[in-house]
């Protein structure tokens, strides 16, 4: 019962040490006069993907000292991305509209699919996810962010996010204040990280299950935390994009760069159980297509149409329900 505490436990500071770290890294940013779109592009868009970042980093670090946590790595990564494109997309439906523009279907929405075929692809070669894919898998989300460049409306959302949190003064006591509160904050995600996957390792061991059993059902849903609380509160703060766009650009960046840092961490790769390719990629794909299809019939999700929303908390539950019984 003490594992699961301490692990809880992490998992909340890796709630809270993401957020202090995103916002004291937006105030600095601004006291150096770094271009709006810059910050949008990597501190605002990565920002609710830091707890994945990193768990797969410590994990990545752990597999290079000889102690197996590839489960770790991939599963909180598979659970993360299926909690948010289901549960979370599907609660925050019920609360407001979300409407979706053209790029979701043009270039996001794509990109997530290709993503996850890519990881599905790389993984089946011997099960495992190599050092070089992890590098692809960078080259390629870096690419992606480049593109984002030329999406005017994200530069103008960024720019409002930003101004949102702008330092009035620029004395010295801003820079060590906020410098400070970056210190702290990597201080509170390192040891957060640790005993989430420390934990995580122990408890898999103890209730007989697989590290990606633990990684997808109990630390997957733990670090979508960030992407829930933003989500829900920009629906029902009426910000009908900014939702939308955290989960479907936390789906990219998951695969993407989280999984790519955590093989280059682990200097060899990680192993990919094979429950993960039998049954949560392939499930994560369907659900994808799913909420996508979803909010192409009429460019929306929300009320008025409640059944969309139940219906994609209904996958999540379905997963849960085929998840413990199947594989457990």
């Amino acid at each position: 019962m003490s594992l699961l505490f301490f692990m809880l436990a992490g998992i909340v500071g890796l709630y809270l040490g993401s957020g202090y770290l995103v916002d004291a890294a937006k105030r600095i940013a601004r006291l150096l006069n770094i271009s709006d779109t810059l910050v949008g592009l990597t501190i605002i868009s990565i920002g609710t993907s830091i707890p994945e970042i990193m768990t797969n980093f410590t994990s990545g670090l752990k597999i290079r000292s000889g102690i197996e946590a590839s489960g770790i790595a991939m599963g909180t990564n598979v659970g993360s991305d299926i909690t948010q494109i289901t549960f979370i997309l599907g609660i925050t439906a019920l609360l407001g509209v979300l409407y979706a523009d053209k790029s979701l279907f043009t270039r996001d929405g794509p990109m997530v699919l290709f993503a996850l075929g890519l990881l599905y692809v790389f993984s089946l070669t011997g099960n495992v996810f190599e050092f070089w894919e992890g590098m692809v898998m960078i080259i390629l989300y870096l690419g992606y962010l480049g593109l984002l460049t030329r999406d005017s409306s994200l530069v103008k959302q960024s720019k409002k996010e930003i101004e949102a949190t702008k330092v009035k003064g620029e004395g010295i006591m801003h820079y060590l204040q906020n410098g400070g509160l970056c210190i702290l904050s990597f201080g509170i995600l390192f040891v957060s990280t640790e005993l989430v996957v420390g934990s995580a390792i122990k408890l898999a061991g103890l209730w007989g299950v697989s590290q990606s059993f633990i990684g997808v059902l109990i630390v997957g849903v733990g670090t979508g935390l960030p992407e829930l609380s933003t989500s829900v509160r920009a629906a029902l703060q009426k910000a009908q994009g900014i939702s939308l766009g955290t989960i479907v650009g936390s789906n990219i960046t998951n695969p993407m760069l989280a999984l790519g840092v955590g093989a280059i961490a682990s200097g060899t790769g990680i192993l990919v159980h094979p429950d993960l390719l039998r049954f949560d990629i392939p499930y994560l794909f369907v659900v994808t297509l799913l909420a996508l299809g979803l909010i192409w019939h009429k460019g929306q999700i929300g009320r008025g149409e409640m059944w969309k929303g139940v219906l994609l908390i209904f996958a999540y539950v379905l997963f849960v329900f085929l998840k413990i019984s199947r594989f457990a």
